[in-house]
């Protein structure tokens, strides 16, 4: 195992290695491509400097080279990939966004030659900012022809600024106002970036700029620099050919830039050497980790054979009590009626076995059994429960049932109207008494024996609703797109209504109102319970609707989320979905999806009557449709 550790560590450490070469390979080849961008906007740069300064002759060239700076534009975009550094790369290209603007305007001669040089310069000098490479080279050798590579391209782009400058200031025949200074600022800067390159620059790379430096255009472009320099005063003291010049200058910094392609083949190569050499130092750590896994394999297959197997065994049979034999015991509990499931299957240890697994079987064995008399203990228990819950909801309703006839009786016979308002408010008590005792029919898997044959009007139905529930003058049904209901879903649309109206009534202030909403859509109908409480955290929120979607047992749960467990029951068996959401003000918005199954046809609309009531209504004042509104409901169309 610490073999293979350190091999690991070896493997991941070498794989860098390998991985950092390559990065440099390809920074060093990014770097070689911005500089041939570099190389043709530096022409470009020039000759559209002798263009300003009015040397007519320029046109053709810089139309030219315009077609090479493209050229060399597309190329570098296309090559940039996912190369490290390419984020910067792209942002530096960006400087040359406004590119085609800049050409046009010195076409026209809308923009004066400093300008126009700053534009070029600019953008040039972003991308000699760049360090492709350097940050991912860790051989010496490499270091050192980076910063040579870079250290050159900054002295050819000085080189390159004083052609394009002194382009323009020949075709002027004179320096104007600050460009004397600007120049000298040129000269120093060439003269820094000629000493940075001594610094890291081999031998031999030394020698090959030193050659071009003394060549025989650089010798006379040194005499018109020279020219340049004796012209302090502004007017040149001799004049001096721009386009000479041009070729001289352009003549030393193509010499440069064959130095500068010297150095970066020499860097490409150190570092493809390097590459190759992590890569063969990897394939070697590769094979002796293969190697040494190989020989942990055939240990660990002999181990098992001789000691592990067993206990593999073992452990599937204890998978298979927990995840199939006890399950399935729970299952057949709440499946049967009154028999009694057989207990399951004995684990047994495997033939041939030692006596410490034997003795793990066994104990194996004794908790699956007391995990089974447990199991059974419970699900009797909740059998038990769940009997004796529906038997005691079928009395009490048996109870309110005869009593809400003896107090619909006595509003019949009562005259006094204060002795009529204490009877509907009676009657309105029992009625709440009824949903209590349907409340634990529904959690028990019973349905109410109310039962509509006929279509009820929604509106029907959200007044049966209200009837449940204390405080209903407090509900104000908004907007509702008039539909039917079928008949046979109504007492239960009903009740899970009356429940979420009351969850939004309790934790609602009371100077506050429930609203309801519905409008027809294309899949059905939507029902909107809208309270303005104090809202519901997130978390509580989803474990709401958690409940709602019946993921949680009503056995287990606190009696004061009993409502939840009722209509994720009923929404589960009329196929309505029912979510919470958190209200776009405050509070919380219960929305009922009903499916288009439970909505009545045109037809059946027709023959229900419009203003009919609903069975558990209280008493109260007419509605002016027929039906019987509850006192204080408000109903807003």
């Amino acid at each position: 195992m610490l073999v293979s550790v350190l091999l690991g560590v070896i493997v991941v450490r070498e794989v860098g290695s390998y991985r950092q070469s390559g990065e440099t390979v390809d920074g060093v080849s990014l770097a070689l491509a911005v500089q041939d961008l570099v190389q043709e906007v530096q022409r470009e740069r020039g000759l559209s400097n002798g263009l300003l300064g009015g040397d007519a002759r320029l046109e053709r060239p810089v139309a030219d080279q315009r077609v090479h700076t493209d050229r060399a534009l597309n190329a570098l975009g296309a090559d940039i990939g996912d190369t490290p550094g390419a984020a910067e790369l792209r942002t530096a290209l960006d400087r040359f966004a406004t590119l085609a603007t800049t050409r046009w305007q010195i076409d026209g001669r809308q923009i004066s030659r400093q300008v126009a040089f700053q534009f070029y310069t600019d953008g040039i000098t972003v991308l000699n900012r760049l360090t492709l490479g350097l940050d991912s080279a860790r051989d010496a050798q490499v270091r050192h022809g980076l910063r040579a590579l870079y250290a050159l391209g900054d002295t050819k782009e000085q080189t390159a600024k004083e052609r394009g400058f002194l382009n323009g200031v020949f075709a002027a025949d004179e320096f104007r106002a600050d460009e004397y200074g600007q120049f000298q600022e040129i000269r120093a800067a060439k003269t820094a970036g000629l000493a940075a390159f001594a610094r890291d620059a081999t031998a031999r790379q030394q020698r090959l700029l030193d050659a071009a430096l003394r060549s025989e255009n650089a010798t006379k472009a040194t005499e018109s620099e020279q020219i340049a320099i004796a012209s302090y005063a502004g007017p040149l003291v001799r004049p001096v050919d721009p386009v000479t010049w041009w070729a001289q200058m352009t003549a030393v910094i193509d010499e440069q830039r064959r130095v500068q392609q010297v150095i970066g083949d020499d860097v490409r190569q150190r570092a493809e050497v390097l590459r190759k050499h992590a890569a063969f130092i990897l394939g070697s750590v590769l094979l002796a980790a293969l190697i040494a896994v190989i020989t942990e394999v055939v240990m660990v297959f002999v181990s098992v054979r001789a000691i592990v197997r067993p206990l593999v065994l073992l452990a599937g049979d204890a998978d298979d009590v927990a995840d199939r034999r006890l399950p399935g015991i729970i299952a057949a509990w709440h499946a049967s009626d009154e028999s009694q499931p057989p207990p399951p299957e004995p684990v047994r240890a495997a033939a041939g076995a030692s006596a410490e697994i034997a003795a793990l079987a066994a104990a194996l064995d004794g908790v699956q059994g007391t995990a089974f008399s447990l199991a059974s203990e419970q699900a009797q228990v909740r059998r038990n429960t769940v009997e004796s819950l529906g038997n005691l909801a079928r009395r009490n309703q048996n109870l309110v049932r005869r009593q809400l006839g003896l107090i619909s009786e006595f509003e019949r016979a009562e005259l006094d109207p204060k002795g009529l308002a204490n009877l509907f408010e009676l009657d309105h008590l029992a009625t709440r008494m009824r949903r209590n005792a349907e409340n634990l029919l529904v959690l028990v898997g019973e349905s109410s024996p109310r039962r509509w044959a006929e279509p009820i009007a929604l509106s029907d139905v959200i007044r049966a609703g209200l009837s449940e529930v204390d405080d209903y003058h407090l509900v104000v049904v908004h907007r509702i797109d008039e539909v039917a209901i079928v008949g046979g879903v109504v007492t239960a649309l009903a009740h899970m209504l009356a429940e979420l109206i009351e969850n939004g009534l309790a934790f609602s202030p009371p100077e506050l109102e429930v609203e309801i909403y519905g409008r027809m859509l294309p899949t059905g109908y939507l029902l909107a319970v809208v309270d303005h409480g104090i809202g519901m955290p997130a978390d509580k929120l989803a474990q709401a609707n958690a409940r709602l979607r019946g993921e949680q047992d009503f056995v287990v749960a606190p009696t004061r989320y009993l409502g939840h467990y009722v209509v994720g029951r009923l929404a589960r068996r009329l196929g309505i979905q029912v979510e919470l959401n958190a209200s776009p003000v405050s509070g919380i918005v219960a929305r009922l999806h009903l499916p288009a199954e439970i909505i009545a046809g045109e037809g059946d609309r027709e023959t229900s009557a419009s203003g009919q009531a609903v069975d558990a209504l209280p008493s109260g004042a007419d509605d002016g449709a027929g039906g019987r509104v509850p006192g204080g409901l408000s109903l807003q169309r």
